[in-house]
């Protein structure tokens, strides 16, 4: 359960670096995308302590982060 939380924060931190990559018009150093994978981490700590209820709201809002994203992708 561990490393799959692991994987996910990681796939949301080079997510997030592709965003800012593609903002900036230049490419992140690793120093830099580590940064935003160890902002990830601290932040799902964070909310993982907090509790089952921001949890929730979490998640409705990773559904309409997807369903939002995809729908701007097809676009």
């Amino acid at each position: 359960m561990t490393f799959t939380g692991t994987s996910g924060n990681l796939s949301v931190a080079l997510y997030l670096a592709s965003l800012a990559e593609v903002g900036q018009g230049r490419t992140l150093t690793r120093v830099e995308v580590a940064a935003i994978a160890w902002g990830v981490n601290i932040a799902s700590g964070i909310i993982n302590t907090v509790g089952t209820k921001a949890i929730g709201h979490m998640s409705s809002f990773n559904l309409w982060w997807t369903l939002g994203g995809t729908f701007v992708l097809v676009i």
